[in-house]
This record gives C-alpha cells, sequence and structure tokens, in this order.
C-alpha cells in the first residue's frame, strides 16, 4: 500500500469509525454542499422528482443513477443546498471518488462492517449525541466499493431506520426497499433544426453557452455558430459533463472547429483543473472508465447494440441481433442497471432505450473491429427496411406527404433510416433506398431535413426503383420536397409521377400530383396554369371510370381542390365564384370529424368575403375564421391568413396602426419559416408593396424595430390589427322566403350563423347568449327544416 493510500485509509478510519460517525456536521469533508459554481439548467422537473422521492416516508435508502456524467453529484448537491436535511438534521458526506486506491476504501467498509456487527451500541451512542432529526448519510461514486457498502448499509438500515441513506452512481445497489431516480441526459432539442430562437432554449445548448462564457464571458450564439454548438451537444449525447469540457474549448476555438476535433476522437477533450463533483477529467477517460467496469458481455452486447445509431426497442435488439434470447435479455437488464444503457418512454407507451452519446461512439468503433460488423449492419438495414416499408392507409390528400412508413416509425427512427438508407446505397438497391427515402419523407419537417429527403430520394431514383408504383410515389415525393424548397426541379418530377400514376392506372396519385401542380403554379404566380390543373383534378375525380371507386379518397380529394381553387379564383379577382367554391368546401368540411380542414375552408370562405367588401360582417367573420386557425399551429394557412388580413385592410383603407402592421406581417415570415413555406408570387407582390408603405409611414427604426418583434409577437395579438366592430346576421335577400317564414328571428340567426361554420360557443359570444341556449335553437332549426346535422341546415339555408 503506497503512502497515499495509508493516508487516506487513516483518514476513513477517523471519519467513519463508530466513534466518529455522523459528527462532521452540514459541511462534509470534500466541501460536497458550498456555493453553487453554476446554475443548474434543465434539471427542474428532475430536483422535484427528487424531492417528491427524498420526502416520502419510505424514503430510507434513495439511490440517484444514471450515466456517467449526466450531473448525479450536481443534482443531489443542489437539493441538499436549497433545503437542506430539515430542521435539526445534518447531513454527513462520504466522496469515494476521492479515494486513488479503491482496495482502500472496500477494506474499510469490511472493517466497519465487522465493527458494527460487534459494538452495534457505539453507533447508537454517535446517534444519541446527534438528537432527534432527519440525519442523512450520503454516498457518492460507490461503484468500485458497492460489494462492501451494499451488505453495510443493510445491517444499517436494520438497525436505525430513522437514519435516511442516500446513495450516488452509476449503479443501483439492488438493495431491498432501494428507492431509484435516474437521470437521463439533458435534451438537445431532436427535430429542432438552426432556428436561433428555437435552439437557445434547448436545455443542453443552454449549458454549453453558460460554460463556454465562463471561460470567455464575450461567446455569443449567432446565426453563424448555431448550428455547430447544436451538433456538439448532440455529439455530446446531451451528457453535462461532455457538454462542458467542449464548451471550455472556446477559450481558443471556434464551435465549428471544436465539432471537428470532436467528430475525430474526444481523446483531447480534456479539462486541466480540478472538479468538486466529478472524478473524471477527459471524455476518453471517463468512456474508458465505464468500460473497465463492464464483464465481456456486457461489453460484447454493449458493443453489437451500437449498430442502432439513435434509440431503439428490445424489439428492434431482438431482430437486428442475431440469436438475442432470453439470456441477452438479462444481459441488457444489466446494462441498464449500470447506466451503460438509458431507458424512456416512448409516445406509444413502449420502451425506448439508448446508449449515452460518447459511450456509443466508442462502442461503434470497437463494432467496426469484430468479424461480426457487416453481419449487423445488413440485419439492421432489413429491419429498417421493413419497418419503412408502406403500410395499407387511405391516400393523403393533394399537398400532403406522399404515402410512405406509418406509425411503426417516427422521428426518434431517422438516424437508423439513414444509416439503413447508407447501407443499401452501397449495395446499390435502389427499390429500398427508395422505401427508406420515403419514410424519412414523413419525418421532415425544417429546410435542412427536406433538402437532405430530396437528395435521397433522387440518389434512389438514379440507382433505379423497379416497381412501378414505388417509383411514382418517389417521383412524387421528389416533386413535392423541391415545391417545398422552391426549386425549379418540382414542375418535372410531379409531371413525370402524374404519368408514372397513368401508366398503372392510379387515378388517386394522379389527382395528387395534378393538386402539386396547381399548388406549383400557384407559387409561382402562374394563376391560369393553377386553375386548370385544380379543375383538371376535379375533372378526373368526376370521370364516368370512377364511378363506384372508393368513395372516401376521392372525396376528400374534391374537397381539398375544391377550397385550392377558390383560393386561386380569390387572387384571380373572380371573388363570385371563389365565394361558391369556399361555400361548397366549407359545407363538404362540416359533416366530417376533421376540425383541421373544416377551419381551413371556413378561413378561405371568411378570405374571400373580407376582399368583396369592407364591412363590419366580413370582418367579424374572418377574426372568428383567423381565431380558430390559431388554434392550429402546424396548419399551412397561418401565415396567409395574417398576410391576407393585413393586405385585405390595405385595400380597404383601414390600417391604423403601421406599427403592428409590420410586426404581424414579421410574424408570418418568421412561421413560414418554421413551417418550411415559400410565399407564394402573388402575395409575395402585395406584401412588398404593403411593407414599402409601411417604411414611409414609419421611420427607419421603427420600421425596423417593428419587423423584428414580429418574431415574438403573439397570434392573439396579430389579429388586434382588425377593426373590432360588432356585426349580428340579418335576414337577408339571400335566405329562402319559406326558411325566413318558417323559423323565428334567433332561430334565424343561429341557422345563419351555423352556416358559416361558427361553433356553438362562437355563436354564443356573437349573439350574448349562453352556449346551451345556442344548442336548444339548433334543435329547434333542425326539426322545423327537418335536417339532421350542420351540414343539412347550411345545404337548406343556401338551397331552400
Amino acid at each position: 500500500m503506497n503512502a497515499d493510500a495509508v493516508v487516506a485509509a487513516k483518514e476513513l478510519e477517523e471519519m467513519w469509525g463508530p466513534e466518529g460517525l455522523l459528527t462532521g456536521g452540514t459541511t462534509s469533508p470534500a466541501g460536497y454542499i458550498g456555493a453553487t459554481p453554476t446554475s443548474l439548467i434543465g434539471r427542474t422537473r428532475d430536483l422535484d422528482r427528487l424531492a417528491t422521492v427524498l420526502s416520502a416516508p419510505d424514503a430510507g435508502l434513495v439511490t440517484v443513477t444514471g450515466p456517467a456524467g449526466v450531473g448525479k453529484s450536481r443534482l443531489v448537491m443542489e437539493y441538499f443546498r436549497r433545503f437542506g436535511p430539515g430542521p435539526g438534521g445534518t447531513v454527513e458526506v462520504f466522496d469515494f471518488g476521492r479515494i486513488t486506491d479503491p482496495a482502500v476504501g472496500a477494506l474499510m467498509l469490511r472493517r466497519l462492517k465487522e465493527q458494527f456487527d460487534e459494538d452495534p451500541a457505539a453507533v447508537c451512542s454517535a446517534l444519541e449525541r446527534l438528537g432527534p432529526g432527519p440525519h442523512t448519510l450520503l454516498f457518492d461514486h460507490y461503484e468500485d466499493v458497492a460489494d462492501e457498502l451494499a451488505p453495510l448499509l443493510t445491517e444499517f438500515r436494520r438497525s436505525y431506520p430513522e437514519v435516511r441513506i442516500v446513495t450516488v452512481g452509476t449503479a443501483r445497489l439492488g438493495l431491498y426497499g432501494e428507492r431509484v431516480v435516474r437521470l437521463r441526459p439533458l435534451p438537445t432539442g431532436h427535430g429542432v433544426e438552426a432556428d436561433l430562437a428555437a435552439v437557445a432554449r434547448i436545455p443542453a445548448v443552454e449549458l454549453f453557452v453558460q460554460s463556454a462564457r465562463a471561460v470567455r464571458p464575450e461567446f455569443k450564439l449567432t446565426a453563424e455558430n448555431v448550428r455547430y454548438v447544436l451538433a456538439l451537444c448532440r455529439l455530446a449525447g446531451g451528457l453535462p459533463f461532455a457538454i462542458e469540457l467542449a464548451a471550455e474549448q472556446v477559450k481558443l476555438a471556434e464551435p465549428d472547429l471544436i465539432l471537428e476535433r470532436f467528430e475525430r476522437g474526444a481523446g483531447d477533450l480534456r479539462r486541466i483543473d480540478l472538479h468538486p463533483y466529478s472524478r473524471h477529467s477527459s471524455i476518453s477517460g471517463m468512456v474508458s472508465w465505464v468500460f473497465a467496469r463492464l464483464p465481456a458481455d456486457e461489453r460484447l452486447l454493449l458493443n453489437q447494440l451500437a449498430v442502432f445509431e439513435g434509440p431503439f426497442t428490445t424489439r428492434a435488439a431482438a431482430g437486428v441481433l442475431a440469436g438475442f434470447d432470453a439470456a441477452g435479455y438479462r444481459t441488457m437488464e444489466r446494462l441498464i442497471d449500470a447506466s451503460a444503457i438509458v431507458p424512456d418512454e416512448r409516445p406509444d407507451g413502449e420502451l425506448s432505450l439508448s446508449i449515452p452519446g460518447p459511450l456509443r461512439h466508442a462502442a461503434a468503433r470497437s463494432l467496426a473491429l469484430l468479424p461480426a460488423h457487416e453481419t449487423l449492419r445488413k440485419a439492421h438495414g432489413e429491419y429498417f427496411r421493413a419497418l419503412a416499408a408502406p403500410r395499407p392507409a387511405p391516400p393523403p390528400e393533394p399537398g400532403a406527404p406522399a404515402p410512405g412508413a406509418r406509425p411503426a416509425t417516427g422521428p426518434e427512427t431517422r438516424a437508423d433510416l439513414l444509416a439503413a438508407f447508407g447501407y443499401w446505397r452501397e449495395a446499390g438497391d435502389g427499390l429500398s433506398m427508395a422505401v427508406l427515402a420515403g419514410a424519412l419523407r414523413e419525418q421532415s419537417t425544417g429546410t435542412a431535413q427536406m433538402r437532405q429527403c430530396l437528395r435521397l430520394a433522387e440518389e434512389a431514383l438514379r440507382a433505379g426503383v423497379e416497381d412501378a408504383r414505388l417509383h411514382a410515389r418517389t417521383l412524387e415525393a421528389a416533386g413535392g420536397l423541391a415545391m417545398r424548397l422552391g426549386s425549379g426541379a418540382a414542375r418535372g418530377y410531379l409531371a413525370q409521377a402524374r404519368d408514372a400514376y397513368r401508366a398503372v392506372h392510379d387515378d388517386a396519385g394522379v389527382v395528387r400530383c395534378l393538386g402539386l401542380l396547381g399548388d406549383e403554379a400557384y407559387a409561382g404566380g402562374d394563376l391560369e396554369r393553377a386553375r386548370r390543373r385544380f379543375e383538371e383534378g376535379l375533372a378526373v375525380i368526376a370521370s364516368p371510370s370512377r364511378a363506384g371507386a372508393a368513395g372516401d379518397t376521392a372525396a376528400g380529394s374534391g374537397r381539398y381542390l375544391t377550397r385550392r381553387l377558390a383560393v386561386v379564383l380569390r387572387e384571380a379577382g373572380n371573388l363570385t365564384r371563389a365565394d361558391e367554391l369556399a361555400r361548397t368546401a366549407l359545407a363538404a368540411e362540416l359533416g366530417r370529424e376533421d376540425f383541421g380542414a373544416a377551419v381551413a375552408a371556413r378561413y378561405v370562405l371568411a378570405s374571400v368575403r373580407l376582399l368583396e367588401q369592407d364591412s363590419a360582417e366580413a370582418r367579424t367573420l374572418f377574426a372568428d375564421a383567423a381565431e380558430q386557425l390559431g388554434g392550429l399551429p402546424d396548419a399551412a394557412e397561418r401565415p396567409e391568413c395574417l398576410e391576407m388580413l393585413a393586405i385585405t385592410l390595405y385595400k380597404w383603407r383601414r390600417i391604423t396602426d403601421w406599427r403592428l402592421l409590420t410586426a404581424t406581417l414579421g410574424l408570418a415570415n418568421r412561421l413560414r419559416r418554421r413551417l418550411g413555406l415559400a410565399r407564394p408570387r402573388p402575395l409575395t407582390e402585395l406584401t412588398t408593396a404593403i411593407l414599402a408603405t409601411a417604411s414611409q409611414e414609419l421611420s427607419a427604426d421603427d420600421y425596423m424595430w417593428a419587423w423584428r418583434s414580429g418574431a415574438e409577437l403573439t397570434w392573439e395579438a396579430a389579429l388586434r390589427l382588425m377593426p373590432a366592430e360588432d356585426a349580428r346576421p340579418v335576414a337577408g335577400a339571400e335566405v329562402p322566403t319559406d326558411v325566413a317564414d318558417i323559423l323565428t328571428k334567433r332561430e334565424l340567426e343561429v341557422a345563419l350563423l351555423v352556416s358559416e361554420g361558427l361553433t356553438n360557443r362562437v355563436i354564443a359570444r356573437r349573439l350574448g347568449i349562453a352556449e346551451w341556449t345556442v344548442v336548444n335553437h339548433l334543435r329547434k332549426v333542425m326539426r322545423k327544416l327537418g335536417c339532421q346535422s350542420r351540414v343539412q341546415v347550411t345545404r337548406r339555408l343556401a338551397t331552400g
């Protein structure tokens, strides 16, 4: 035993022998509980969870566990710093990470166990000297002495159940009655792209910025470095230790250079100063420490599971790893207990498993050296190709993504779908590439992801897709992606897809492509070509060859095309025909459960009415439609709604607040960026003219302030641009005479508002009556008119 070990052993004996137990007070020997070095980020829920567990009556033994570098000690320190042990209590902390030779700690724990067995009265007297109070023993970094600590704690809890014990480490002790609080890595903003405001709110990025400013106070998250910072946090797997270590490098390098070093290997990312809560000084050292404590079978399984690029399920593991039997499940359970695999709940209720980032990278490097590497890659590629294969489902409406993989895949599988695509690319299998590209297409939200998916679809097409229907779907997906990205290749891909669908007699595919071609023409400002494409699609649906075809699919496509045709005619100035089509689309949607489609149809009708006439009734209708649209955060019509609001108020010269108008258009611009929607040319020309006028009405500083403030403007605040004027429906000449004679004035008012697509709640607010009163009036209207639904009421008012 070396000199340091002898000193450590003496300190242990003096501090933790029966005579010295629980005499250290609230400040531990390691200064464990002291001033907070940094604010705790992204752990509010974990802190609340720990507080709930520790306050429970049965919290005699609580273990805080999680992967190495996840911040377990930091969380526990924060808890005791904020809440303490309670009035009159003490916290006695021992950090096994301070012991350079684990054998010394193990020896002392065995000796303590023997002394406690021989003379428990000594411990009892020590407790009596402390007096009453919630006393706590806290053991940190116990992994190397777990076998010796566990029996000691068992005996201690049996004799002194009033003393609370908290243990902190990567592995749970497995004792009876042990309550476990498991920490997971910080969120890294899955699915969020390089949008500065959104990325800045991601907990992992917040920690990076805070840590970077500790060594370089002037560091800022900027549009230039945001994607590199986000990539660094994801490469670190959300582990605070790795994030802090990477952030410290900004002292000499920018995030893009740090990322380049990190991607080559984390061996040179290390700290030179001592850390009060971590035993590790480098990422490679932390990884080596974890692997050194895993038995051979656990290391082998961990290396094999590194074939998964992202989270996986036990079902996926069994599908990819050959011979994954009951023994494999038990080994995986031990890896979870050792925090080498982190469990989490998926939205569908299935357990999701992931390997902490730096650990997975090291395991993947080891896997690449194994003879089974290529076999596992092939099994992985086959599994995700099968997972991504299209499942029977009704085709979507035009403008929606092309049919592809269904709920079996989700955002959490994106990394593995990309890896599988890479395998089939190497194999030159265009059909498999097309299947995977289709699944990835459905998960693509931001511009970068859509651009990537377009490249993958184009690669699949170049490789050759032998299946004719899949070839048509891939062309359609490429066309839809190109259109969303504003690429000139969109029309060509969609025209080819339309012809490919015609060749296999797939009218539904033909209609979808015609709808997309109409949208592409409208976006480019060619209103005549857009009108022809939408009308051509409606003609295909109405053709005799479709008689007896699946009604729901045809009806869905017809509703969409009718609504889009109304928009085109609105822009072309044919408001009478646009109003007629919008009413038709709304009446068709009201009888269905698709609330979003009904809201979109009602908004189109309201926008036409507002362009037709400057009246209080039209403005109120538009305001109600916009309010409902605000409840659909991902609706593609939201930015257009704000733009149409500005356009119509500008047309009728009703703009009184140019700052709010500019901010509203700024909000529309932000929504378009978030949704990945380009502004159609007709709207671009109109909004550009309005902004030019706004820049003249406002000073340069006011204009820029208003435009930038749009990024933080709420939907409700933007709608205040609409002048607030009350307008109630009045029975007019358009109402059939027999209907006006049958209904009372109030019933007619309710019926007219129902025909506009308003909900009972909105009608009640408009008329100043209770919602249940609206329901009663509507029942009387239906009974008097012989109607069974709101749709029939609408049609009765329109046709008499």
